[in-house]
């Protein structure tokens, strides 16, 4: 699998979504802990926060890649 940065991160250790060349997303960010009021998390998954503005950028890139 190949991954591209789609948002803004002047370094490593902040919230960042890559697309891939599969056509999917994936994300760096802070994790969200378990036991949190309203997540429900399957064997191996992980929660992470991002902000709004993140996850805006990554839905324009996606829709890019696959037009």
């Amino acid at each position: 699998m190949r991954l591209q940065k789609v948002t803004e991160c002047k370094d490593d250790n902040c919230p960042a979504v890559y697309v891939s060349d599969r056509g999917t997303a994936v994300v760096q960010g802070n994790p969200v802990e378990t036991g949190t009021e309203g997540l429900t998390l399957g064997d191996g998954e992980k929660a992470v926060e991002l902000p709004p503005e993140v996850v805006l950028a990554t839905v324009q890139a996606l829709r890019g890649v696959k037009q």
